[in-house]
Protein backbone atom coordinates (compact mmCIF):
# COMPACT_ATOMS: atom_id res chain seq x y z
CA UNK A 1 0.00 0.00 0.00
CA UNK A 2 1.15 3.25 -0.80
CA UNK A 3 1.56 5.75 1.84
CA UNK A 4 -1.12 8.76 1.60
CA UNK A 5 -1.19 10.20 5.05
CA UNK A 6 2.09 11.66 5.74
CA UNK A 7 2.62 15.64 6.90
CA UNK A 8 2.88 17.83 4.71
CA UNK A 9 2.25 15.73 1.66
CA UNK A 10 -1.12 16.83 1.92
CA UNK A 11 -1.96 20.73 2.30
CA UNK A 12 -6.19 20.06 2.14
CA UNK A 13 -7.81 16.96 2.69
CA UNK A 14 -11.54 16.27 2.08
CA UNK A 15 -13.21 13.38 4.16
CA UNK A 16 -16.70 11.74 3.28
CA UNK A 17 -17.87 10.65 6.44
CA UNK A 18 -20.29 7.92 7.57
CA UNK A 19 -24.40 8.40 7.05
CA UNK A 20 -25.47 7.48 10.36
CA UNK A 21 -25.15 8.58 13.83
CA UNK A 22 -23.49 5.40 15.05
CA UNK A 23 -21.05 5.25 12.54
CA UNK A 24 -20.27 8.98 12.65
CA UNK A 25 -19.50 8.73 16.58
CA UNK A 26 -17.15 5.04 16.36
CA UNK A 27 -15.54 7.29 13.16
CA UNK A 28 -13.91 9.86 15.67
CA UNK A 29 -10.84 7.73 16.76
CA UNK A 30 -10.19 7.68 12.84
CA UNK A 31 -10.71 11.45 12.45
CA UNK A 32 -8.47 11.64 15.49
CA UNK A 33 -6.21 9.98 14.27
CA UNK A 34 -5.90 12.32 10.88
CA UNK A 35 -5.23 14.81 12.50
CA UNK A 36 -2.61 13.73 14.37
CA UNK A 37 -0.61 12.56 11.77
CA UNK A 38 -1.48 15.99 9.78
CA UNK A 39 -1.11 18.60 11.84
CA UNK A 40 -0.82 21.05 9.59
CA UNK A 41 -3.20 19.94 7.03
CA UNK A 42 -6.81 21.84 6.47
CA UNK A 43 -9.34 19.34 7.05
CA UNK A 44 -12.94 19.69 5.40
CA UNK A 45 -15.93 17.26 6.41
CA UNK A 46 -17.90 16.13 3.98
CA UNK A 47 -21.41 14.95 6.20
CA UNK A 48 -25.24 14.58 5.66
CA UNK A 49 -27.11 17.30 7.33
CA UNK A 50 -28.53 14.70 10.06
CA UNK A 51 -25.06 14.12 11.21
CA UNK A 52 -23.04 17.30 10.40
CA UNK A 53 -23.94 18.34 14.42
CA UNK A 54 -21.60 15.62 15.94
CA UNK A 55 -18.41 17.43 14.03
CA UNK A 56 -19.77 21.04 14.83
CA UNK A 57 -16.70 22.55 16.76
CA UNK A 58 -14.38 19.64 16.48
CA UNK A 59 -11.01 19.64 17.05
CA UNK A 60 -10.16 17.01 14.08
CA UNK A 61 -11.57 19.19 11.09
CA UNK A 62 -11.51 22.59 10.06
CA UNK A 63 -14.60 22.57 8.49
CA UNK A 64 -17.85 20.91 7.83
CA UNK A 65 -19.36 20.72 4.55
CA UNK A 66 -23.03 20.10 4.48
CA UNK A 67 -23.91 17.08 1.32
CA UNK A 68 -27.87 18.40 1.02
CA UNK A 69 -28.52 15.21 -0.97
CA UNK A 70 -32.32 15.60 -0.51
CA UNK A 71 -32.10 19.53 -1.19
CA UNK A 72 -29.76 21.52 -2.48
CA UNK A 73 -27.74 18.71 -3.77
CA UNK A 74 -30.91 15.94 -4.90
CA UNK A 75 -30.60 14.78 -8.48
CA UNK A 76 -28.16 14.66 -11.45
CA UNK A 77 -28.17 18.18 -11.44
CA UNK A 78 -27.63 18.43 -7.53
CA UNK A 79 -25.09 16.20 -7.65
CA UNK A 80 -22.94 18.15 -10.40
CA UNK A 81 -23.50 21.11 -8.02
CA UNK A 82 -21.27 19.41 -5.63
CA UNK A 83 -19.32 18.33 -7.82
CA UNK A 84 -17.92 21.64 -8.99
CA UNK A 85 -17.92 22.50 -5.44
CA UNK A 86 -15.67 20.34 -4.56
CA UNK A 87 -13.55 20.56 -7.44
CA UNK A 88 -13.05 24.27 -6.34
CA UNK A 89 -12.23 23.16 -3.14
CA UNK A 90 -8.34 22.81 -3.97
CA UNK A 91 -7.93 19.36 -2.34
CA UNK A 92 -4.91 17.46 -2.63
CA UNK A 93 -6.68 14.34 -1.86
CA UNK A 94 -10.03 12.58 -0.53
CA UNK A 95 -10.70 10.05 2.29
CA UNK A 96 -13.42 8.11 1.99
CA UNK A 97 -14.94 6.96 5.07
CA UNK A 98 -18.51 6.21 3.75
CA UNK A 99 -18.20 3.23 1.63
CA UNK A 100 -20.64 3.54 -1.24
CA UNK A 101 -19.61 3.92 -5.00
CA UNK A 102 -21.43 7.43 -5.24
CA UNK A 103 -18.50 8.65 -2.88
CA UNK A 104 -15.57 7.47 -5.18
CA UNK A 105 -17.60 8.83 -8.11
CA UNK A 106 -17.99 12.27 -7.06
CA UNK A 107 -14.21 12.97 -5.92
CA UNK A 108 -13.31 11.15 -9.04
CA UNK A 109 -15.60 13.66 -11.59
CA UNK A 110 -14.13 16.53 -9.15
CA UNK A 111 -10.54 16.00 -9.97
CA UNK A 112 -9.16 15.53 -6.19
CA UNK A 113 -6.09 13.82 -7.42
CA UNK A 114 -5.30 11.55 -4.11
CA UNK A 115 -8.75 9.10 -3.55
CA UNK A 116 -8.60 7.15 -0.73
CA UNK A 117 -11.22 4.07 0.72
CA UNK A 118 -11.53 0.70 0.84
CA UNK A 119 -12.04 -1.64 -2.18
CA UNK A 120 -15.60 -2.72 -2.32
CA UNK A 121 -19.04 -1.49 -3.78
CA UNK A 122 -16.85 -2.12 -7.39
CA UNK A 123 -15.26 1.29 -6.80
CA UNK A 124 -11.43 0.49 -6.37
CA UNK A 125 -11.03 1.31 -10.08
CA UNK A 126 -12.31 4.81 -9.36
CA UNK A 127 -9.46 5.31 -5.85
CA UNK A 128 -5.77 5.94 -6.59
CA UNK A 129 -5.54 3.93 -3.09
CA UNK A 130 -7.83 1.48 -2.97
CA UNK A 131 -7.66 -0.52 0.37
CA UNK A 132 -8.40 -4.12 0.64
CA UNK A 133 -10.65 -4.94 4.16
CA UNK A 134 -8.66 -7.26 6.73
CA UNK A 135 -10.69 -9.87 7.46
CA UNK A 136 -9.60 -9.66 11.10
CA UNK A 137 -11.70 -7.24 11.28
CA UNK A 138 -15.02 -9.43 11.47
CA UNK A 139 -13.75 -9.91 14.80
CA UNK A 140 -13.06 -5.95 15.98
CA UNK A 141 -15.10 -3.03 17.21
CA UNK A 142 -16.31 -1.18 14.26
CA UNK A 143 -14.20 1.56 15.06
CA UNK A 144 -11.27 -0.70 13.78
CA UNK A 145 -12.69 -0.78 10.79
CA UNK A 146 -12.15 3.22 10.17
CA UNK A 147 -9.08 3.67 12.09
CA UNK A 148 -7.21 0.26 10.12
CA UNK A 149 -8.21 2.45 7.04
CA UNK A 150 -6.11 5.56 7.82
CA UNK A 151 -3.36 3.45 9.58
CA UNK A 152 -2.84 1.50 6.49
CA UNK A 153 -2.73 4.63 4.80
CA UNK A 154 -0.14 6.10 6.79
CA UNK A 155 1.98 3.20 6.97
CA UNK A 156 1.99 2.75 10.55
CA UNK A 157 1.64 0.54 13.50
CA UNK A 158 -1.60 -0.94 13.55
CA UNK A 159 -4.69 -0.94 16.25
CA UNK A 160 -5.74 -4.15 14.96
CA UNK A 161 -2.91 -6.09 16.47
CA UNK A 162 -4.23 -5.05 20.06
CA UNK A 163 -6.53 -7.71 21.10
CA UNK A 164 -9.10 -4.96 22.20
CA UNK A 165 -10.33 -1.20 22.19
CA UNK A 166 -7.97 1.00 24.28
CA UNK A 167 -8.93 4.12 25.93
CA UNK A 168 -6.18 6.38 24.09
CA UNK A 169 -6.63 4.87 20.72
CA UNK A 170 -10.04 3.46 20.01
CA UNK A 171 -12.40 5.40 21.93
CA UNK A 172 -14.91 8.22 20.57
CA UNK A 173 -14.56 10.87 22.64
CA UNK A 174 -17.30 13.91 22.18
CA UNK A 175 -16.10 17.42 22.81
CA UNK A 176 -18.56 19.47 24.15
CA UNK A 177 -18.37 23.44 24.78
CA UNK A 178 -19.56 24.42 28.25
CA UNK A 179 -21.82 26.91 26.91
CA UNK A 180 -23.58 24.13 25.07
CA UNK A 181 -24.26 22.27 28.00
CA UNK A 182 -25.57 24.99 30.26
CA UNK A 183 -27.99 26.23 27.29
CA UNK A 184 -29.23 22.34 27.56
CA UNK A 185 -29.83 22.57 31.09
CA UNK A 186 -31.60 25.71 30.59
CA UNK A 187 -33.47 24.35 28.05
CA UNK A 188 -34.53 21.30 30.37
CA UNK A 189 -35.03 23.65 33.27
CA UNK A 190 -37.69 25.32 30.88
CA UNK A 191 -39.46 21.90 30.45
CA UNK A 192 -39.91 21.44 33.80
CA UNK A 193 -36.50 19.02 35.11
CA UNK A 194 -35.84 20.62 38.39
CA UNK A 195 -32.03 19.18 38.43
CA UNK A 196 -32.58 18.72 42.53
CA UNK A 197 -32.21 15.06 42.14
CA UNK A 198 -30.44 12.75 39.72
CA UNK A 199 -31.34 12.62 35.90
CA UNK A 200 -31.85 9.30 33.85
CA UNK A 201 -32.04 9.57 30.01
CA UNK A 202 -33.80 7.16 28.48
CA UNK A 203 -33.95 6.02 24.43
CA UNK A 204 -36.28 3.39 23.85
CA UNK A 205 -36.50 3.01 20.46
CA UNK A 206 -34.16 1.81 17.29
CA UNK A 207 -34.38 2.58 13.69
CA UNK A 208 -33.28 0.05 12.81
CA UNK A 209 -36.17 -2.17 13.77
CA UNK A 210 -38.16 -3.92 16.69
CA UNK A 211 -35.34 -6.57 17.28
CA UNK A 212 -33.44 -4.22 19.22
CA UNK A 213 -36.03 -2.80 21.30
CA UNK A 214 -36.26 -3.72 25.05
CA UNK A 215 -39.98 -3.72 26.02
CA UNK A 216 -41.77 -0.85 26.63
CA UNK A 217 -43.40 -1.98 29.80
CA UNK A 218 -40.24 -3.29 31.28
CA UNK A 219 -38.44 0.00 30.66
CA UNK A 220 -41.96 1.41 32.19
CA UNK A 221 -41.21 -0.44 35.50
CA UNK A 222 -37.36 0.54 35.77
CA UNK A 223 -38.55 4.00 35.21
CA UNK A 224 -41.00 3.73 38.26
CA UNK A 225 -38.71 1.87 40.42
CA UNK A 226 -35.69 4.23 40.20
CA UNK A 227 -38.36 7.74 40.50
CA UNK A 228 -39.77 5.69 43.32
CA UNK A 229 -36.39 4.48 45.27
CA UNK A 230 -34.08 6.61 44.11
CA UNK A 231 -35.81 10.27 43.18
CA UNK A 232 -34.25 10.36 39.98
CA UNK A 233 -36.10 12.31 37.22
CA UNK A 234 -36.52 10.91 33.82
CA UNK A 235 -36.05 12.46 29.91
CA UNK A 236 -37.72 10.20 27.44
CA UNK A 237 -35.87 11.39 24.21
CA UNK A 238 -36.20 10.01 20.23
CA UNK A 239 -37.59 10.93 16.98
CA UNK A 240 -40.32 11.89 15.98
CA UNK A 241 -41.25 8.17 14.59
CA UNK A 242 -40.02 6.93 17.78
CA UNK A 243 -42.73 9.18 19.91
CA UNK A 244 -46.00 6.34 19.89
CA UNK A 245 -42.75 4.08 21.75
CA UNK A 246 -41.83 6.89 24.78
CA UNK A 247 -45.69 7.50 24.68
CA UNK A 248 -46.61 3.71 25.32
CA UNK A 249 -44.30 3.88 28.22
CA UNK A 250 -45.54 6.86 29.95
CA UNK A 251 -49.07 4.44 29.63
CA UNK A 252 -47.45 2.10 32.01
CA UNK A 253 -45.92 4.44 34.45
CA UNK A 254 -47.27 5.77 37.44
CA UNK A 255 -45.38 9.37 37.11
CA UNK A 256 -45.40 11.07 33.47
CA UNK A 257 -41.45 11.52 32.38
CA UNK A 258 -40.51 14.36 30.28
CA UNK A 259 -40.79 13.37 26.40
CA UNK A 260 -38.21 14.67 24.34
CA UNK A 261 -38.95 12.98 21.18
CA UNK A 262 -39.20 14.20 18.08
CA UNK A 263 -38.47 17.78 20.13
CA UNK A 264 -34.60 18.23 19.49
CA UNK A 265 -31.91 18.93 16.93
CA UNK A 266 -29.06 16.73 17.47
CA UNK A 267 -27.20 19.35 18.56
CA UNK A 268 -29.19 19.64 21.27
CA UNK A 269 -29.91 16.11 22.27
CA UNK A 270 -26.21 15.76 22.39
CA UNK A 271 -25.93 18.21 24.92
CA UNK A 272 -29.05 17.06 26.66
CA UNK A 273 -27.25 13.44 27.37
CA UNK A 274 -24.24 15.45 28.38
CA UNK A 275 -26.60 16.69 31.22
CA UNK A 276 -27.86 13.35 32.34
CA UNK A 277 -26.49 11.26 34.88
CA UNK A 278 -27.10 7.95 33.58
CA UNK A 279 -28.72 7.32 29.83
CA UNK A 280 -30.05 3.82 29.32
CA UNK A 281 -30.63 2.68 25.85
CA UNK A 282 -31.25 0.03 23.46
CA UNK A 283 -28.43 -0.40 20.71
CA UNK A 284 -28.85 2.68 18.62
CA UNK A 285 -27.11 6.06 18.01
CA UNK A 286 -27.76 8.13 21.20
CA UNK A 287 -26.17 5.06 22.83
CA UNK A 288 -22.79 6.11 20.74
CA UNK A 289 -23.18 9.83 21.76
CA UNK A 290 -23.77 9.10 25.21
CA UNK A 291 -21.03 6.87 25.41
CA UNK A 292 -18.46 9.19 23.62
CA UNK A 293 -19.79 11.92 26.12
CA UNK A 294 -18.42 9.97 28.99
CA UNK A 295 -21.98 10.14 30.61
CA UNK A 296 -23.10 6.94 31.96
CA UNK A 297 -24.27 4.36 29.85
CA UNK A 298 -26.12 1.10 30.19
CA UNK A 299 -26.82 -0.66 26.91
CA UNK A 300 -29.19 -3.29 26.26
CA UNK A 301 -28.42 -5.16 23.75
CA UNK A 302 -30.05 -8.41 21.81
CA UNK A 303 -30.28 -8.99 18.28
CA UNK A 304 -26.99 -7.18 17.43
CA UNK A 305 -22.91 -7.62 18.19
CA UNK A 306 -22.10 -5.63 21.19
CA UNK A 307 -18.42 -6.74 20.05
CA UNK A 308 -18.99 -4.96 16.93
CA UNK A 309 -21.03 -1.98 18.32
CA UNK A 310 -21.28 -1.78 21.55
CA UNK A 311 -20.74 1.34 23.29
CA UNK A 312 -17.38 2.33 24.03
CA UNK A 313 -16.62 4.98 26.97
CA UNK A 314 -15.15 5.23 30.45
CA UNK A 315 -18.91 4.57 31.92
CA UNK A 316 -20.40 2.25 29.79
CA UNK A 317 -21.87 -0.81 30.55
CA UNK A 318 -23.94 -3.66 28.57
CA UNK A 319 -26.48 -6.15 29.43
CA UNK A 320 -26.91 -9.21 27.08
CA UNK A 321 -28.57 -12.49 27.34
CA UNK A 322 -26.12 -14.15 24.87
CA UNK A 323 -29.04 -16.66 23.70
CA UNK A 324 -28.26 -19.43 20.81
CA UNK A 325 -29.81 -17.10 17.88
CA UNK A 326 -28.03 -14.19 18.56
CA UNK A 327 -26.74 -11.83 17.16
CA UNK A 328 -28.93 -12.56 14.32
CA UNK A 329 -28.86 -9.03 12.87
CA UNK A 330 -32.40 -9.07 11.99
CA UNK A 331 -34.97 -5.99 11.82
CA UNK A 332 -37.74 -7.96 13.18
CA UNK A 333 -37.36 -11.25 15.48
CA UNK A 334 -39.22 -13.78 13.68
CA UNK A 335 -39.50 -16.16 16.91
CA UNK A 336 -39.95 -14.72 20.61
CA UNK A 337 -37.74 -12.20 21.09
CA UNK A 338 -35.49 -14.49 23.76
CA UNK A 339 -32.88 -12.21 23.37
CA UNK A 340 -34.54 -9.41 24.93
CA UNK A 341 -37.63 -10.80 26.90
CA UNK A 342 -34.59 -12.58 29.32
CA UNK A 343 -33.26 -9.40 30.33
CA UNK A 344 -35.15 -8.55 33.39
CA UNK A 345 -36.59 -5.80 35.01
CA UNK A 346 -34.48 -6.70 37.79
CA UNK A 347 -31.42 -6.50 36.01
CA UNK A 348 -31.51 -3.21 34.83
CA UNK A 349 -32.75 -1.80 37.83
CA UNK A 350 -29.68 -2.74 40.21
CA UNK A 351 -27.56 -1.97 37.16
CA UNK A 352 -28.93 1.53 36.88
CA UNK A 353 -28.98 2.12 41.14
CA UNK A 354 -25.32 0.96 41.02
CA UNK A 355 -24.20 2.88 37.68
CA UNK A 356 -26.11 5.73 39.91
CA UNK A 357 -23.87 5.45 43.16
CA UNK A 358 -21.03 5.03 41.12
CA UNK A 359 -21.39 8.30 39.52
CA UNK A 360 -21.70 9.74 43.36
Amino acid sequence: MKTLLEDGRIRRLLIRGTNWVGDSVMAIPALREVRRLLPRAHITLLALPWVSDIYQGSPWVDAVWLYDREGRHAGAAGRLRLVRKLARGGFDAALLLQNAFEAALLTRLAHIPLRAGYRRDGRGWLLTHAVSIDPRLKARHQTYYYLDLVERLAGRARSLDTPSPTQDRTTPELPLPPEARAQARQQLKEEGIRFQSKLVGVHPGAAFGSAKRWMGDRYAQVLDRLTQSQGVEVVLFGSRQERPIAESICGHMATRPLVLSGRTRLSELIAMIACCDLFITNDSGPMHLAAALGTPTLALFGSTDQVATGPLGPAAAVLNKNVECSPCLLRECPIDHRCMTRITVEEVFQEAVRMLRAGG
